[in-house]
């Protein structure tokens, strides 16, 4: 089996999301040190903006104090899982590993 890079990875997952509708963003753009900056650090896996507006969305007869509270529980429950800086993405996801990521892909014919 040939070896696939963190970045292959990505990149692959990220075209398949695109295929399926979902907008995606690079980290020259909304990174920390990007363009429209969405996140003050690395550390933050949830764009909270992002995750406010979808929550209202949403949830529009939801009373905005109720709806803040929700918010708060994810984002605070998001940095408590938190066992690995390196794998941001395994938290809500459920931890994969490379090789799950790996065989996902070989599955997949990618």
């Amino acid at each position: 089996m040939a070896f696939l890079s963190e970045a292959e990875i990505e990149q692959s997952l990220l075209e398949q999301l695109q295929g399926l509708g979902y907008a995606t963003a690079s980290e020259e753009d909304i990174g920390p040190d990007g363009h429209r900056p969405e996140r003050e650090s690395h550390d933050e896996v949830v764009l909270r903006r992002r995750f406010e507006d979808a929550v209202e969305r949403l949830n529009p007869g939801v009373p905005p104090e109720a709806r803040q509270d929700a918010i708060r529980r994810v984002v605070q429950a998001v940095r408590a899982s938190r066992f690995d800086v390196h794998d941001p993405h395994g938290l809500i996801s459920g931890a994969p590993r490379i090789a799950d990521a790996q065989a996902f892909l070989k599955e997949r014919g990618l």
